[in-house]
């Protein structure tokens, strides 16, 4: 006989806890909620069906009292999970350590009514070590996560149940809303009303082709006869040039005539300006930030990013990837910074270990920030000897950013250099035309963790410049 029930959430990660614990337990999956809110009709229960608020499966009434089922194509799982109990000690509900998972936990305990003793089991990686220590370090449910999840799930059918009609008549039958959609909408429509507000404004500028001794760079247009031009900025949303700002609107002819004088002028530098800047490393990823860089640097969606992450999560890559938290644990740091030190040598390692602690704390911080999983990361040569394609990808975001967080700070030097000139013979202008440029560049004077990660930009060109 076994000696406890595992049950987890999905059939691959089922299968690989099992080969972790062996014959003494029996680890099956519930693929998700086995019981719900009703979702159709068909599904109100009959001594409810009468009921004003029975659609919403939420006695409005009654403190809001839930209805719960378990849907057709759930029977058929709680029959399993109900037939391998019988054969156990113990039960352990190993579902995911977040709100949605503590739900579900706590759903199986309802359903299931089991006579053995029933332990909370959570984890943040699917190692040997971390499904061991898991096993030997259980809890018992945290019904304020139960709750949490329980007034979301409210929120979605209260507010969703009344709004979703609205946008099948507007927009279309297939679109649904709910706490969040809810929200978005609003926005979206308020940012379309300000979009409609909007007035645009015109104003030139130039950029001149600089050549300094076989360097090139670029230079922008600063000054005309020493008065400031107008930028974007100068405007506001109505498209009037702001009084106080005492710039100079160039116009389309003026600053025409002087791209056309401008080739083959010699220019003057006039100052420049250094200034030492220090860079530091980003936190590790939590789901939002890794949604977020794998748009920049792998143009993934979200949806895309999550079967990737999930899928390394559960083939043991990484550690879970619905986190809010920023936090590494100590094994974690240790690793990070003695994988830096081995590839880049400890001069890149921060003198004492980096912590992302974030100061707004919520019940999504019980995880660690999404990192490598175990107490020695593998490699990348490792991962691209076994993974492929978008796993891959993710992978090497992670695992970069990472060792970034607990490596030193990158000191660069930003240099704005002016430069002046005289033209003449302008078109647009009476006589000779004093015109100012500036140019800007940054330096990298030590690498830090650049060496390991460069955080992505919103612009794939300015990128690409950043890391050269």
């Amino acid at each position: 006989m076994a000696r406890a029930l595992v049950i987890v959430e999905s059939i691959a990660k089922a299968t690989r806890i099992q080969d972790m614990l062996g014959p003494d337990y029996i680890v099956k999956p519930s693929i998700g909620h086995i019981r719900d809110l009703p979702q159709s009709a068909a599904d109100i229960p009959t001594s409810v069906k009468g009921e004003k608020w029975a659609r919403l499966g939420i006695n409005v009434h009654d403190h809001f009292k839930p209805v719960y089922v378990v849907s057709s194509d759930r029977k058929k799982i709680v029959a399993e999970l109900k037939a391998a109990l019988k054969q156990v000690d113990e039960l352990y509900l190993a579902t995911d350590e977040d709100r949605e998972g503590e739900a579900i936990a706590w759903h199986l305990q309802e359903v299931l009514n089991p006579k053995v003793p029933v332990k909370r089991m959570v984890f943040h990686e699917i190692t040997p070590a971390a499904i061991a220590k898991a096993v030997g370090e259980t809890r018992d449910l945290d019904l304020r996560l139960v709750d949490a999840q329980e007034g979301r799930r409210f929120l979605d059918r209260l507010v969703g149940y009344e709004v979703s009609p609205v946008l099948w008549r507007a927009v279309d039958k297939a679109r649904s809303a709910g706490r969040v959609q809810s929200v978005a909408i609003r926005l979206v429509c308020e940012r379309e009303r300000e979009r409609m507000d909007f007035t645009s404004a015109t104003w030139f500028d130039v950029t001149a082709n600089m050549d300094a001794k076989g360097n090139a760079f670029d230079a922008t247009l600063e000054s005309v006869d020493g008065s400031s031009l107008a930028t974007g900025k100068n405007f506001d949303a109505g498209g009037v040039l702001d009084a106080k700002a005492n710039v100079r609107v160039l116009s389309e002819d003026s600053a025409t005539s002087i791209a056309e004088v401008l080739p083959g002028a010699t220019v003057t530098v006039t100052s420049v300006a250094s200034t030492p800047r220090t860079q530091r490393p980003q936190p590790p990823f939590m789901t939002s930030s890794l949604q977020i860089e794998a748009s920049r640097k792998l143009r993934f969606d979200p949806e895309r990013t999550m079967r990737a992450a999930q899928r390394l999560y559960e083939q043991g890559w990484i550690t879970y990837m619905r986190t809010d938290s920023t936090t590494l644990s100590n094994e974690a740091i240790r690793a990070a910074r003695v994988t830096a030190a081995s590839m880049f040598g400890d001069d890149y390692v921060a003198d004492a270990p980096r912590r992302y602690d974030r100061k707004v704390k919520n019940a999504q911080e019980a995880h660690e920030a999404i990192r490598p999983a175990g107490e020695s990361f593998r490699s990348l040569d490792e991962a691209q000897s076994q993974l492929g394609g978008d796993e891959l990808a993710v992978y090497d975001l992670v695992w970069k950013r990472t060792l970034a967080s607990q490596m030193v700070d990158a000191r660069l030097t930003q240099d704005k250099v002016r430069l002046e000139t005289t033209l003449s013979g302008v078109a647009a202008f009476d006589g000779d035309v004093n015109v100012g440029l500036s140019a800007t560049g940054l330096r990298i004077e030590f690498p830090g963790f650049r060496r390991a990660y460069v955080e992505g930009t919103d612009d794939p060109e300015a990128e690409l410049a950043d890391q050269e």
